[in-house]
């Protein structure tokens, strides 16, 4: 009876623990900016280092950046927008402005405003120079004054500043506030309500300023707390502290740029700590920049976009009857609510540039990358501009399910934004022209970010990849009863033979990757405890393949899902109420696969998938390192910490989808150094550093009508330091047009194999083996692995030097030893130097041929 009574108290304190630990946090308060009357807006700022000149106009705001070798000055803005006679009204505002911010209320309707005519105009703006940055703040939207004097105060701290004032200041603030004693309330007093708006009325007094009180009167308290020392950050502590009731509340919004030269680089810097709103109207989305370096329709070039590996969009090509062109960066935030699928496109680099008359600007995405979206769109639609540049999740909310109770949409959204964050966007004039100038301002920037990517290389020889496909499960009757159990494409005698197969072909250190090796399938249930599966044999079965590829020099990587979860039980090491993520509406994150046919959840077919919160999947990365020396494992394949990304909205433990991004690299980190090997798929750029080779990279593009051409941009970036392949070979829908976009992009081979036949996949989901086939695929795998290694075997060590682009569909890679790759993709033949290049064919040329 006694341990009843402790278990039951235990439990009760954890309860009141986790209900005391509730988010607090509350959103900046807007603070009121103006222009100084006495500000100069003729004389401008300017910030200088020896490679870049920074020239501020205060008159708009706009800032213009020159390049002091070349002479080439980049703006934020177009000069004269009003000139502009494509220029629609909502655009011209955009080409007046620095950024533009949305916001919306809690049935999910908001605005666009853009800080030209919602702040610059209305000289509601002021700027300084501060520690060699020039800062420039910004109030947007309702701009009634907001006077910076503490809502409420406690008598003992109201009397310091008071004794700090003269005799008629101190009548004034006396006249303006009114000290409060919930032990000696008036008639008409509300006691009630006091303690509800101030719980410190219980125990202190208060003073608390007068709803009602004249403008004049809070400018004349505004100076006196100032002149008795009362600053910026008492008010906004106080402001946040205290929140008045009263009065109609209205959108408004403050917000700080920070222009910063860095080197050869200018660095635009917006803190989340000094982002202000209201509760009511949560800043939604953030665009920065959006003309900066904009080109117009008399200016040639291109933008390159994160599209694939590389996109080019070329200035003024006539389709403005295209949607723009807008691609999340690292993908859909899968900790979002969204109903269906159609197409899901990523980038994998949180990066753009403009190639403009000759030179480049290239933009890398610092910090905030997580919640970036990267737009563009080409003149003759709404503008005579061609622009790219970046847009921000700023708040985040979900629709709450109240159909019951309110016919209304009622969106929730979050309390406030993550302490300390950032925004940083890093723009760099490049030394060498197009996106090959840009790859190596990247290369460069990752080098100096990542110093690990400096003790890298890749040996040379074809980086190979093979997948073999162990289990999959499949309904199979029993005793006249359907069960779900695994279905043995692979086992692990037959795993060791491929593996001894592709060790006699002479392959060299290939990356064997397992996936459905444990766990009942390739949809294998919580990874917090390793189980092999009988059906495919026995642990000596299992440890016989990673011994044999130690032996021939191979690595081999079991592929493991940390991210979503399935058939969670009781005691499977997963709980449903700690471990699931949730969306901001507080519903857990669980979905079915999205069907190919009809894009919605697939409800009838297909496992329900709940999303591990970033906490919970180290926690298990952790656990599943321990249990997988029991199996001689050293190794993992991560099948979605290089493709999918989520953060996790819970308002008691809640991890932005920037800081899930941070703790990955911090567990990739701590792995490389324990020198554990790490293979991840598609390879989102920030798991790049640690990683030892990324399969299936998305080296081709997504097919966005408003793209002209696809260029190997992150591969050009990646060569010679992290091995990389696309797609597998025996399973991209067009088997040529494949292989010749691995040659182009320098990408190693991957195939996926399994030794039963595809016609054991019928009647499950797992129909994308549809060519896994082994016994048909291993003599055209290995006569393909010997060409590749007989003509680029001497490159994969090598930079990318140069990429041209010769004709639609023919294109030129060049190595640091001058050999260059021709690729001629397209139907026709093509004349290259006299010389006769078959479509659909490729040629090396040595230096000197």
């Amino acid at each position: 009876m006694k341990k009843t009574a402790w278990l039951l108290l235990i439990l009760i304190s954890c309860f009141l623990a986790v209900s005391c630990n509730a988010r607090t946090a509350k959103p900046k308060p807007v603070l009121m900016y103006e222009l100084p009357p006495t500000a100069d807006t003729k004389k401008e700022i300017v910030l200088e280092n020896n490679y870049l000149h920074l020239r501020f106009l205060p008159s708009t705001a706009e800032i213009i950046l020159t390049d002091k070798s070349s002479g080439i000055q980049w703006r934020s803005n177009p000069p004269n927008p009003a000139a502009d006679q494509m220029a629609d009204v909502v655009t011209r505002q955009l080409m007046e402005s620095q950024f533009s911010l949305d916001y919306a209320d809690n049935s999910g309707v908001g605005m666009t405003l853009p800080s030209g005519i919602y702040s610059v105009q209305r000289e509601a703006y002021e700027y300084e120079v501060v520690d060699g940055a020039l800062e420039v703040r910004y109030t947007v939207g309702d701009l009634s004054r907001n006077y910076r004097i503490p809502p409420a105060m406690n008598e003992e701290r109201m009397s310091e500043y008071l004794d700090r004032m003269e005799w008629d200041e101190r009548g004034i603030v006396e006249s303006t506030y009114r000290l409060y004693d919930i032990n000696n309330l008036r008639m008409n007093d509300d006691k009630d309500k006091l303690l509800a708006e101030f719980p410190e009325l219980a125990k202190i007094k208060l003073w608390v300023l007068r709803v009602g009180s004249p403008d004049f009167m809070k400018e004349e308290a505004e100076t006196s707390f100032k002149k008795a020392g009362y600053t910026m950050e008492d008010f906004v502590e106080d402001s946040m502290r205290y929140e008045l009731s009263g009065g109609a509340v209205k959108p408004a919004f403050s917000i700080t740029l920070r222009y910063l030269l860095d080197g050869k680089s200018l660095i635009v810097n917006v803190p989340f700590d000094k982002i202000g709103f209201r509760a009511a109207y949560p800043v939604t989305q953030l665009a920065l920049l959006p003309f900066m370096g904009s080109g117009s329709t008399a200016d040639s070039g291109y933008m390159l976009v994160p599209d694939g590996s590389g996109s080019l969009i070329y200035f003024n090509n006539q389709k403005q009857n295209q949607l723009p062109y807008n691609i999340r960066v690292y993908g859909w935030d899968e900790a979002m609510p969204r109903e269906a699928v159609v197409s899901d496109n990523k980038a994998l680099f949180p990066a753009f540039g403009v190639h403009k008359n000759g030179a480049s600007l290239f933009c890398v995405i610092e910090e905030g990358s997580a919640y970036a979206s990267v737009r563009a769109d080409v003149s003759g639609r709404n503008s005579s501009w061609n622009i790219v540049y970046p847009v921000f999740d700023i708040v985040h909310g979900a629709l709450m399910d109240i159909a019951g109770r309110n016919q209304r949409a009622v969106y929730l959204y979050e309390a406030a934004l993550p302490e300390g964050e950032n925004i940083t966007l890093r723009y760099t004039p490049c030394a060498e022209p197009g996106y090959m100038g840009m790859a190596k301002e990247y290369r460069s920037w990752l080098m100096k970010s990542y110093p690990v990517l400096q003790n890298r290389s890749v040996t040379s020889g074809v980086p190979a990849a093979v997948e073999i496909i162990g289990a999959v499960n499949k309904t199979q009757h029993r005793f006249g009863l359907p069960f779900d159990l695994p279905l043995k494409l692979t086992s692990y005698k037959e795993m060791e033979g491929i593996v001894k197969d592709i060790a006699e072909f002479g392959w060299k250190n290939v990356n064997v990757k397992l996936n459905g090796w444990f766990n009942r399938s390739v949809e294998h249930t919580v990874p917090a405890k390793i189980k092999l599966i009988s059906a495919l044999g026995s642990k000596r079965d299992f440890e016989h393949i990673v011994k044999t590829a130690e032996q021939n020099n191979f690595i081999v990587y079991p592929e493991v899902d940390f991210m979503f979860m399935r058939d969670v039980k009781a005691f499977s090491g997963f709980n449903l109420y700690s471990d699931a993520a949730r969306y901001v509406n507080r519903e857990r994150v669980q979905r079915y696969p999205y069907s190919f046919v009809w894009f919605g959840e697939r409800k009838l077919w297909g496992k329900l998938n709940y999303l591990s919160r970033p906490g919970a999947t180290q926690k298990m990365i952790n656990n599943y390192q321990k249990q997988a020396k029991k199996y001689k494992i050293n190794n993992i394949a991560f099948r979605n910490m290089g493709s999918k990304l989520a953060g996790d909205y819970h308002e008691r433990r809640h991890i932005s989808r920037e800081a899930s991004m941070l703790m990955r690299q911090k567990n990739f980190e701590k792995m490389y150094q324990a020198d554990k090997k790490i293979l991840v798929n598609a390879g989102f750029v920030y798991s790049a550093p640690w990683t030892n080779i990324i399969t299936d990279m998305i080296i081709t593009e997504h097919s966005f009508g408003i793209t002209d051409t696809s260029v190997p941009f992150l591969p050009i970036v990646l060569h010679g330091i992290v091995p990389y392949t696309g797609k597998a070979i025996n399973l991209a829908e067009d088997y040529t047009k494949n292989i010749l976009k691995t040659v182009e992009c320098g990408a190693g081979l991957y195939f996926s194999f399994m030794e039963e036949e595809t016609a054991e996949l019928q009647e499950t989901k797992f129909r994308q083996f549809y060519a896994n086939e082994y016994k048909k695929w291993k003599g055209d795998a290995d006569k393909l692995y010997k060409k590749f290694n007989a003509d680029f075997g001497h490159l994969y060590n090598q930079k990318i030097v140069n990429h041209v682009i010769l004709a639609p569909d023919v294109t030129i890679t060049e190595y640091e030893d001058g050999t260059r790759v021709l690729v001629n993709a397209s139907n026709n033949d093509y004349r290259y130097n006299g010389n006769n290049l078959r479509a659909d064919d490729y040629t090396v040329l040595r230096k000197g041929q």
